[in-house]
């Protein structure tokens, strides 16, 4: 594919610009760059179709994870063809991007992983810790009056088995903060890591995983292999009093079934960060003391808002030397 560096393109930015304003305006002396709000879907469809309606865009650039706005699909990306070559967006999921839809048209879609993986990482394992030691329970309790009410001991961080579904960059990362507590890691991938990248942890089907884990980490991407992944048959094959903590996507996990083992005392406590139908939360986790709760905020750290977007446009700069991104999720030319 021939490089593009030379030719000026039009890039359309969607969302809030927090770190990279002088970036753009170096940029805009050779290329156009023009800007639209992603306060709505309905809004940001009809900006972006009045901005293509003035003239070609080659790059879109979403600096904001934009899965408030999803799906990122036909409507958005159709008024920008022929032209429209590449979408640098931010965040490691890309399950609200139609990534199918972009391949068949043969544009790029890059992802941040770099980014987010530490705050995201630090989240689960705060998650591990909460709800290992009750704290959410706890401090229910205390502000009700209760002091320690019908807590009971909690088990040692030094006694627990952590199982990590996915050990990628932010798997990798839980490993290391939790074996710092005492915990034990067991994991599964679609293939085994090396010893060095295990760090101590063992490789486990997944089965094994549901067998011997005190603790299940769900660290995969949303697709259709694992939507639902953890369902009845499988809270069923884990250990009695298990606990759950998810940070990755909320429909990998059937949230109906994870109700029924909470409500059997099956699965003991949960930690979540993400849910099936967010911004909405099943109303059984509002109540229950054994939910740990949070609003999709493992990555709202100050640090990472800048390097998102500094991630995302250095795949547009790499984009437009060599004609590739450097986080490609697809490779359309393949």
């Amino acid at each position: 594919m021939p490089s593009v560096a030379q030719l000026s393109k039009t890039i359309l930015v969607v969302g809030k610009v927090h770190a990279i304003h002088d970036d753009l305006k170096a940029f805009g002396k050779r290329h156009t760059i023009k800007y639209v709000a992603n306060n709505s879907r309905q809004q940001m469809i009809k900006d972006v179709k009045r901005v293509a309606n003035e003239g070609r865009v080659d790059i879109l650039f979403f600096t904001d994870g934009s899965i408030w706005s999803s799906p990122i699909n036909e409507e958005v990306f159709g008024p920008l063809l022929p032209h429209l070559s590449f979408v640098s967006g931010v965040g490691a999921g890309f399950d609200h991007m139609d990534v199918d839809y972009l391949e068949r048209h043969q544009i790029y879609y890059s992802n941040t992983p770099k980014a987010v993986s530490y705050p995201t990482a630090t989240t689960a394992t705060m998650l591990i810790l909460q709800t290992l030691r009750c704290a959410s329970q706890a401090e229910l309790g205390i502000r009700r009056g209760e002091w320690r009410g019908a807590l009971q001991p909690t088990p040692d961080t030094r006694d627990i088995i952590v199982g990590i579904l996915g050990m990628g960059t932010i798997g990798k990362i839980v490993c290391k903060q939790v074996q710092a507590f005492g915990m034990r890691v067991i994991y599964h991938n679609r293939s085994q890591l090396s010893i060095e990248e295990e760090n101590g942890a063992e490789y486990v089907s997944f089965d094994q995983l549901l067998q011997y884990s005190d603790v299940i980490d769900i660290h995969c991407p949303l697709n259709v292999h694992t939507r639902k992944r953890f369902s009845d048959a499988e809270f069923a094959r884990m250990k009695p009093g298990v606990i759950i903590v998810n940070t990755s996507r909320g429909a990998v996990i059937d949230e109906s079934a994870l109700i029924r083992a909470m409500e059997s005392g099956h699965v003991a406590r949960v930690g979540l960060d993400v849910f099936e139908k967010e911004p909405t939360v099943n109303p059984y986790f509002m109540k229950s003391d054994r939910a740990t709760l949070l609003p999709h905020w493992g990555t709202s750290t100050k640090k990472t808002v800048i390097d998102v977007e500094r991630e995302g446009f250095a795949n547009i700069v790499s984009y437009l030397n060599t004609g590739i991104p450097n986080t490609p999720v697809n490779h359309p030319f393949d």
